[in-house]
């Protein structure tokens, strides 16, 4: 927008009997994307929520009704029949009168002629004549462009519902993702600036469409993108995306880089010494998919995901107190260590009950159970090490209902304080499991995707049934239990919200959901994302999961799948969906494939020609690692132990050995400040952008001089204490070290530098815990390479 104060008033006399023609603009359809292209239903202007100068537009364009009946108001002032040139509709954005919004229409111009032929007309807007808009599309899909050769025309076309295909180029407002790569003008002609590849977006009507822009660079003299075989359709379809914009992918990376970021990725922990030299010394061709099989199964691979999924359904200890975050946490690990199906878990998660699908008696003899445990067991006695609690108890269950205690899905005031609130939890279930943002549709028309306020609360109204008390037909049954069940009725204030929009149950953005007593809307909702037609459930969590290994979606953020977030690699993210949708959605087999490809094991060192590519995949992209794999990483390389807590009451301290493996998301202990200082997120709001990757000065205090750090370098039982006492080779002393730090052996020039520096030291313990804190600080050792 080249102004944020678009006011546009439309006004004139009274609107009279003007006859519409049957070649009169179509005011759904034409009359209102124009106004929408120019501005004047943007959030900073009349489509803002008390609107400009007394006049409202629907934000976005996404209510012609709406905005018909706003033209045509204000006693007919907006628009003049008699002698259209004198609508103010016209005046205004003109400039021929005073407008906040500046000069939006030059007098003459196509989109003037068409608003007066309009106004002349009569004004006409019959809607179900002019047809819903169902769907854009852009031509040409895809297209190379050079840098700046004679511009690209795009052509846009919508799909009538019931209707043909109509060419709406000269209504649709054109949005390039990377202004810097490709520009695009108001009639859609693509000029582009500099290599590379992004999108351009074509909004019409409420619908979005989209184009490849692929800008190829130049090759230096001598280089060409050579013509690898690939046995994965995936990678052939990466590198043909590589040689269109003529990039050079890295080759394959080395052994013990693949070995470092495989456990890393996998597991989030080190290789340890004697891995890393068992398999550098193993000459088998499959070694590494051998190796992938056998992280896969790792008891901390589970437990890495769990954690990531309690980071995604928002297992803050603050307001979920302690004992229900570690029960989170054991039911995911448990069901991934079980490697139950995608669809599977996220039914367990949804459709969640106290009552798990027991029957009276199996809870009665339940409770006696607990009670017995109750008083057997001191309430912060540590629970013995033999005792693994993702493998009993609670994490057992079928159905995972303290997902619904977060005190975030409470109602906070009112009548209904302390019920569950189902907003919060419709927006976590969409953005969690189908990776949509559903905020914005709260209040108004997502202004980048399809989703409108009915939208949202008929699919909230899917989970407003739900509530704690005593169960209505476990009570019919004449027993009384006390939990998370399915009410007769929705939440008594939400209800009323709905009902005033005459708003039924329903999936998001579809079918209403029939409703009985009793009956649970959650289990239609769960229906409808595996449906084979769902366009969001199987991707969300497949571009998480390859956001994971890569460090960027094909979707970006992951998060944000809208229909004006396109994928960078749509033929990928298909095949990857289609296969994982083919194994009966088996997590275990989709992150095998992804970490075979040839894509992931590329090494790091970019090339010349391809050092500014940050989204093809033609190299490795360094980031730092997580906060877990740091504290962990630490007590790796140190010999010492992950000192976490508990804070907050209500829960024992558990067996642990890892930071990856701890339930809490704002635990005690010494290492609770480097997990801060590294972002590991709170889970406060429902958003992956809460765990950042960003560089702070904490970060490098902590290594160059900490108090804690400096202690477990120097722990009289730790790593380097035990190598002094056993190890009187300094060469081999120093080579492990490199090993349980950086993964690798030092080269010879370091191996040099290091016997220079220990023959000037002090002592011999001084100087390796010199040598040690240096590895540590070291670059190479914190990022994920």
């Amino acid at each position: 927008m080249k102004s944020r104060h678009c006011l546009l008033v439309i006004a004139a006399g009274l609107v009279g009997a003007g006859i519409a023609r049957a070649d009169a603009p179509l005011f759904g359809r034409e009359i209102v994307p124009v106004l929408y292209k120019l501005g004047c239903s943007s959030g900073s202007c009349h489509g803002s929520f008390s609107g400009k100068g007394g006049f409202r537009l629907s934000l976005f364009a996404s209510d012609p009704d709406a905005d018909y009946q706003e033209v045509r108001g204000m006693f007919g002032r907006r628009v003049n029949v008699q002698s259209p040139e004198s609508s103010l509709l016209l005046l205004k954005p003109t400039g021929q009168v005073p407008h906040g919004g500046s000069v939006r229409l030059r007098p003459g111009s196509a989109d003037y002629h068409l608003i007066r032929r309009w106004i002349d007309a009569g004004m006409p807007y019959v809607p179900e004549k002019e047809g819903r808009v169902m769907a854009v599309r852009v031509e040409p899909a895809k297209f190379l462009a050079n840098v700046n050769a004679v511009p690209t025309a795009l052509k846009v076309f919508a799909r009538l519902q019931n209707g043909p295909e109509v060419n709406v180029t000269r209504f649709a407002r054109f949005e390039p993702f990377d202004a810097t790569i490709a520009e695009v003008d108001e009639v859609g002609k693509v000029t582009a600036r500099r290599s590379g590849d992004t999108h351009i977006l074509a909004h019409y009507a409420g619908q979005i469409g989209y184009t490849f822009a692929l800008v190829p660079q130049t090759l230096p003299k001598g280089l060409t993108v050579s013509d690898e075989k690939f046995a994965d359709p995936i990678d052939r379809m990466i590198a043909d995306k590589l040689k269109q914009l003529n990039i050079v992918p890295s080759p394959r990376s080395d052994d013990v880089t693949f070995l470092r970021r495989v456990h890393l990725d996998i597991t989030g922990q080190l290789p340890t010494a004697d891995q890393i030299r068992r398999f550098l010394a193993d000459t088998a061709k499959d070694k590494r998919e051998r190796v992938i099989d056998e992280l896969l199964r790792h008891p901390l691979h589970s437990a890495v995901w769990a954690t990531k999924l309690c980071d995604i359904t928002g297992a803050d200890n603050r307001v979920l107190y302690d004992r229900a975050v570690s029960n989170m946490h054991d039911w995911y690990r448990n069901k991934l260590a079980a490697n139950w199906p995608w669809d599977k878990l996220v039914l367990g998660v949804l459709t969640a009950t106290s009552a798990d699908g027991r029957s009276a008696e199996e809870l009665t003899a339940e409770q006696k159970r607990l009670a017995e445990e109750r008083k057997q067991k001191e309430p912060n006695k540590i629970v013995p090490s033999s005792e693994k609690p993702w493998e009993s108890g609670y994490a057992l269950r079928n159905t995972l209902d303290v997902f619904f205690d977060n005190n975030k899905f409470r109602v906070q005031a009112g009548p209904d304080k302390g019920k569950i609130d189902p907003i919060p939890i419709a927006q976590q279930a969409a953005t969690a499991f189908l990776g949509v943002r559903l905020e914005c549709a709260e209040c108004h028309k997502h202004p980048h995707d399809r989703w409108s306020q009915e939208d949202f609360l008929g699919f909230t109204l899917s989970f407003a049934y739900i509530n704690r008390g005593v169960d209505p037909s476990l009570k019919k049954r004449k027993f009384n239990f006390n939990g998370l069940h399915v009410a007769e009725e929705p939440l008594a204030h939400f209800a009323q919200l709905t009902e005033a929009k005459s708003i039924k149950p329903r999936v998001l953005g579809g079918a209403t959901i029939a409703m009985k007593p009793l009956d649970d809307p959650r289990l239609e909702v769960w229906k409808w994302m595996v449906g084979p037609d769902n366009p969001y459930f199987a991707r969300s969590i497949v571009n998480r999961v390859w956001a994971y290994y890569f460090g960027k979606g094909l979707i970006d953020p992951v998060d944000a799948l809208s229909a004006a977030n396109p994928p960078s690699h749509p033929e990928v993210l298909d095949e990857l969906v289609r296969d994982f949708v083919a194994h009966k959605y088996d997590l275990r087999h989709l992150h095998r494939r992804i970490v075979n490809t040839a894509a992931y094991q590329r090494t790091w060192e970019a090339n010349a020609n391809n050092v500014k590519d940050e989204r093809n995949y033609s190299h490795r992209l360094l980031r730092r690692m997580s906060a877990e794999q740091v504290v962990d990483a630490v007590a790796q390389a140190t010999g010492t132990k992950v000192d976490l807590k508990p804070v907050y009451s209500g829960d024992p301290n558990r067996p642990f050995e890892r930071a990856v493996e701890y339930p809490l998301s704002r635990p005690g202990g010494t290492d609770s400040y480097l997990l801060k200082i590294f972002d590991k997120p709170q889970r406060t709001v429902s958003c992956d952008c809460e765990r950042a990757e960003t560089p702070n000065l904490s970060q490098s205090l902590y290594f160059y001089n900490d108090g804690a750090l400096i202690k477990k370098i120097t722990e009289k039982d730790g790593r380097l204490a035990k190598l002094l006492a056993s190890q009187p080779d300094n060469g081999k002393l120093l080579e492990e070290l490199y090993l349980n730090t950086l993964s690798r052996v030092p080269t010879t020039p370091e191996r040099e530098q290091a016997t220079r520096y220990l023959q000037s030291a002090k002592s011999r313990t001084e100087g390796f815990e010199d040598l040690l804190w240096a590895l540590l600080n070291r670059r190479e050792f914190l990022v994920l390479h």
